[in-house]
């Protein structure tokens, strides 16, 4: 059998249409562009001094949402806290804070005009 028979001829035409229409049906750009890409931040309670700690205030949480972030979570956050004492009188005191999470559309990067 001839490589340049008429039936091979035809099936490599046919491969060829069949790898190019496979080609052109595969999406454009990555797939990582398909999804949107999360910002998140997490706000937790400050340490004011050593061992001791503040709740986070409401001005923060307000702050948070002005900037366009978006809660998503409020959970338990526990510290042990080594209280300073008389030496050999150290107490361990365990407080549970909140933490909280936010989370926001990441901003595509600005092209220059």
């Amino acid at each position: 059998m001839d490589w340049k028979s008429p039936r091979r001829i035809a099936a490599f035409a046919a491969a060829l249409s069949a790898a190019a229409f496979l080609l052109m049906a595969q999406p454009r750009g990555s797939r990582r562009q398909q999804y949107p890409e999360w910002e998140v931040r997490t706000v937790l309670p400050r340490e004011i001094a050593p061992a001791r700690y503040r709740q986070v205030d409401e001005w923060e949480l307000q702050e948070a949402a002005r900037q366009g972030w978006e809660l998503v979570s409020s959970s338990p956050y526990a510290l042990q806290n080594e209280e300073r004492g008389p030496e050999g009188r150290k107490q361990v005191v365990t407080q549970v804070y909140t933490a909280y999470v936010f989370k926001r559309l990441r901003e595509p990067p600005q092209r220059p005009e």
